[in-house]
């Protein structure tokens, strides 16, 4: 006589769906709405439950690590798979340092926002009075301000590779969505005026230090170096992080003044450029630090950040108000997409999830936060095919599809 397994959680919500069913055939009643959400959850949950093999998947895109953590409440699990560098034996762990890439842009548009609700900075003041314009005589620009930046409606390009034509709005600010890492380079200048504050500077005071972030900077500081991951491209091989030359430049800049890497202002940044290639012009693309995507972090760091967010609501003050406004819908890019006031806004069921991708050469990474459900999780990959490993991690390990995967 062979044993029987136990259910499933699932599999017996369905069993007895099925059972009553049954008894009631033929009769206008029908299982609640309350079972049937069960019967939802408990799916995902199964799915969570699943066996899978990561380092199959890692080995099969050429992706060497994945490093995911999840946050419920003020608790925080994490999960890293892989070596730092494809052909050694170098473990990635929860103090690897991955680059972030556009994750940045959440860091930075919550420690804008709390420049906003100190009164330090308005959402709707143009920045041409604070800061000049890098085109100032695009008349369209002049109507761009911190709430169109942070909501991706400036009508500025992602990212210029030459000089000219000059940076233009391509459209009336406000009007509809485009992404922009040239509008959070700006911002930054902007942030720097207001605070009188250097950027690296600014994000260290404001938020590394209180939320312990101690492995955390948007500058490649010396001591992240023996910790970091490397960049792979799509076949798994090893490339060469970008911008070393330039940074080399600027640490040199900064000790001839008697300061730090975290002391450089968008100015220094410029300037060191300048010097390694006076004939080529400093476009935003190429510098580092920069409020669009230079973060340099863990996954246990930035899981303080997705904590930090997520649970403000109970925390409530300042820090609620904050989010708050985070959460605001600004655009629609399409039915289950809009953009907040620097983060996308995912709607799964009835709530809006922040989220945002990560795409730097070498590194791709998500991150997805729900503030109403007190949870979120971030996964940081370093190779090029690494949405395929994070999409997979993702759904394996919460039983659930983001619709920013789909609109990606």
């Amino acid at each position: 006589m062979s044993a029987r397994l136990p259910l499933s959680r699932r599999a017996a919500v369905q069993q007895a769906l099925t059972l009553a069913g049954g008894a009631i055939a033929g009769s206008a009643l029908a299982p609640s709405a309350a079972v049937a959400a069960a019967v939802a959850r408990d799916v995902a949950d199964d799915r969570a439950q699943q066996p899978v093999d990561v380092q199959a998947w890692l080995s099969q895109t050429g992706v060497p690590s994945v490093a995911l953590a999840r946050v419920e409440g003020e608790r925080i699990t994490t999960e890293v798979v892989g070596v730092k560098r494809a052909g050694t034996t170098d473990a990635a762990a929860t103090d690897t340092v991955y680059a972030a890439a556009s994750l940045t842009k959440m860091l930075v548009a919550y420690v804008a926002l709390d420049l906003v609700v100190g009164g330090t900075l308005s959402l709707d003041q143009p920045l041409r009075d604070i800061v000049p314009l890098p085109n100032p005589d695009d008349p369209r620009a002049g109507g761009i301000t911190a709430r169109r930046l942070l909501s991706h409606t400036s009508g500025w390009p992602n990212w210029r590779n030459a000089p000219a034509p000059p940076i233009t709005a391509a459209f009336e600010p406000g009007s509809r969505w485009q992404y922009s890492g040239e509008g959070f380079f700006y911002l930054a200048r902007v942030l720097e005026a207001l605070t009188n504050t250097p950027f690296p500077r600014l994000m260290r005071e404001r938020l590394f230090t209180p939320l312990g972030m101690s492995r955390s900077s948007v500058v490649p500081l010396p001591t992240l170096e023996p910790h970091r991951a490397t960049p792979h491209d799509g076949r798994g091989n090893p490339m060469v992080p970008y911008g070393g030359d330039l940074t080399g430049a600027l640490s040199r800049r900064m000790e001839a003044a008697g300061r730090t890497l975290e002391d450089a202002r968008v100015v220094d940044v410029e300037e060191a450029f300048r010097a390694l290639d006076p004939a080529r012009f400093p476009l935003p693309n190429f510098l580092t630090p920069n409020a669009a995507a230079s973060l340099l972090t863990t996954v246990e760091d930035f899981a303080r950040f997705v904590r930090h967010v997520a649970t403000a609501g109970r925390a409530g003050g300042r820090r609620a108000a904050i989010v708050q406004l985070l959460m605001q819908p600004q655009v629609r890019c399409n039915a289950a997409v809009q953009w907040g006031l620097g983060v996308g806004l995912e709607r799964i069921g009835a709530r809006d999830h922040a989220w945002q991708w990560g795409d730097n050469p070498g590194f791709k990474n998500y991150c997805a936060i729900d503030p109403q459900g007190g949870t979120g999780f971030v996964v940081f990959t370093n190779g090029d095919r690494g949405a395929r490993v994070y999409e997979r991690l993702v759904r394996a390990r919460t039983g659930a599809d983001r619709p920013g995967f789909l609109w990606l």
